[in-house]
Order: C-alpha cells, then sequence, then structure tokens
C-alpha cells in the first residue's frame, strides 16, 4: 500500500507504463547497496536534509491510491529486476537539479525522466 500511494503522488496524470517505472525505482534502490534495505525506509530516506521523494515532505504520501497504482506495484515486483537499472525519476520541467540531471537517463516515460 505505501509503494502504492507514493506512485499515485508521484505518477498521477501519468501513462501506466510510468507508474510501473516509479514502482521499479523504489525496488532497485531496495536492491542497491547505496540506499536503505526496505521499502519502507527507502521511500522515507532522507540525506542531508532532503527527503527522497517530494510527497514524502509535502505529505502527499499520505493520500490514497487507485486500483492502477496497485496493479502497476504488483507488476513491478513481478518484473522485479528490469527497467533499465533506474534509481531516479525526474521532470526536467521541474527540476532545477544540476545532480540529478547529470545522472545517466535510462528512459523517458511521459513528463517524467528516469536515470540510473
Amino acid at each position: 500500500e505505501l509503494m502504492a500511494k507514493l506512485v499515485h503522488a508521484e505518477a498521477k496524470g501519468e501513462p501506466y507504463e510510468g507508474k510501473v517505472a516509479v514502482a521499479t525505482v523504489i525496488l532497485n534502490r531496495v536492491d542497491s547497496n547505496d540506499f536503505p534495505d526496505t521499502v519502507k525506509s527507502a521511500i522515507y530516506q532522507k540525506v542531508n536534509g532532503h527527503y527522497a521523494f517530494s510527497p514524502v515532505k509535502n505529505g502527499a504520501i499520505n493520500g490514497g491510491y487507485t486500483e492502477e497504482d496497485m496493479r502497476a506495484v504488483n507488476e513491478a515486483i513481478a518484473f522485479r529486476g528490469q527497467g533499465n537499472g533506474s534509481l531516479y525519476f525526474y521532470n526536467p520541467d521541474k527540476v532545477s537539479s544540476d545532480w540529478v540531471q547529470s545522472r545517466e537517463a535510462t528512459v523517458k516515460i511521459g513528463d517524467h525522466l528516469f536515470a540510473k
């Protein structure tokens, strides 16, 4: 449910494929040695005073989720390990971080650019 809530908050209005990719980023982080090793700790991670996901900071993660959001999470779990190894995603029209924009892009889906 927590993953579905984050998918909803981060990818509302994005194509279904983008929702699956957001869920995959969470799973890729859990599998990576560079991030916390549980879904909850990866979602709520805070580094140098900054949350990993803006819906955690602004409270949007506390909203609901749709059946499609949950289906996207389940698909990401079923196909775990796919998704081009993306560990990050952002909307290039809304992000001004030089650091995230310096990451290697893997795929663009809807308004999100995924990167590793």
